[in-house]
């Protein structure tokens, strides 16, 4: 399994395969959506730096245009120019990078997916056919060294995040850095930002906790993305209880070397409705309830725990109450987890309620 439970997923846009991994560098980028030319300065007449294909990313290097052009770079900075407006889509945050079929594979243990997230060549030509125009995005996938998510552009949270944590990892040196700030990977309407919790009564609860991330201070700042939190009781509960948890998941790591951890919101459904609270001016859902899922795959003797807890003030309840099975939780999420597990052992695994923690 390589320490972590994930697999490759190879997503179709324009019959280009696409990872989600940011690069480093924050800013705003432009898709070229027609055949396009790009320009040594902003107007028709002006000589021609490079010819440029749909589906390139370019770089964008002033907010305003000039005269409807844009000022633009290629992704790897070979040369500069101006594409007129028309020409391109803008998007906020950073662009994706184009890999190869082959490329995919060699970074497969950073992706994410499905078991039928790979493409036959008939259903690439279905999809060239009918996205030809895009696809929409609802789920924003997003892959960090400290941590992997899903993020939903409607309930502006996540709705998995999950992490491999080792016990070297728990005694690196890194501070808590504080710094809340929005995801710009995630176009801005898609997104939480500060003000939604500003005054909200719930507090910014980290999903992969910052405690976990002291190996490096770029990984404990990547913690603190808004894309990593979900809006939480205070007392009783991120201030409570939730932190039990989450020091007891260190107190685990500690023991047995190395653990996943999957985090989550769940929704509850009363007579076949869904019904939450939402905060701020984006709507940023508050979930009914959080579960956690731990796994030590370690060996081949894969051992589980996870926890079903009601996004609530908990003060003076335990641990152990609200244990619950993988089962369960799927069955309320929907979603399908320990899917690199072999199936025989995902089904026991994934069946059993413990009585106790470790």
């Amino acid at each position: 399994m390589g320490g972590q439970v994930m697999r490759v997923q190879r997503v179709l846009l324009l019959c280009a395969l696409v990872t989600l991994l940011p690069i480093a560098a924050q800013a705003d980028y432009l898709e070229v959506s027609r055949n396009a030319t790009i320009k040594v300065a902003p107007n028709s007449d002006a000589a021609i730096v490079q010819r440029i294909e749909p589906g390139v990313y370019l770089l964008l290097l002033e907010d305003a245009q000039t005269d409807g052009y844009y000022h633009v770079q290629s992704a790897a900075g070979e040369w500069r120019g101006w594409i007129y407006r028309t020409l391109a889509r803008r998007y906020t945050g950073n662009p994706p990078v184009a890999v190869t079929e082959s490329g995919a594979a060699a970074i497969s243990g950073n992706l994410i997916g499905d078991p039928g997230g790979v493409l036959t060549d008939e259903q690439i030509t279905f999809s060239a056919r009918h996205l030809a125009v895009g696809k929409p995005v609802a789920i924003y996938e997003r892959v960090h060294e400290g941590y992997a998510l899903a993020y939903d552009a409607r309930l502006k949270i996540p709705i998995w995040v999950q992490y491999y944590v080792t016990r070297e990892d728990l005694t690196g040196t890194s501070e808590r850095s504080d710094d809340f700030r929005p995801d710009t990977s995630i176009p801005r309407g898609s997104r939480s930002e500060l003000s939604d919790y500003r005054s909200s009564g719930y507090d910014r609860g980290h999903m992969a906790p910052a405690a976990d991330m002291k190996r490096s201070d770029e990984v404990m700042s990547e913690s603190f993305f808004l894309s990593n939190m979900s809006p939480q009781v205070g007392q009783g509960y991120n201030r409570g209880i939730w932190r039990v948890l989450e020091t007891a998941v260190r107190d685990w790591v500690n023991q047995r070397g190395s653990l996943t951890v999957i985090i989550g919101p769940i929704f509850t459904i009363n007579q076949n409705r869904a019904s939450y609270r939402v905060i701020g001016g984006n709507s940023v859902a508050v979930p009914n309830s959080f579960y956690k899922i731990v796994v030590d795959h370690s060996s081949d003797d894969v051992e589980v725990l996870a926890f079903l807890m009601p996004n609530e003030n908990l003060s003076g309840r335990e641990l152990h109450e609200f244990l619950v099975s993988v089962d369960e939780i799927e069955g309320l999420t929907g979603l399908d987890f320990l899917s690199n597990l072999p199936d025989d052992i995902e089904r026991t695994v994934e069946a059993l309620e413990p009585s106790e923690i470790w």
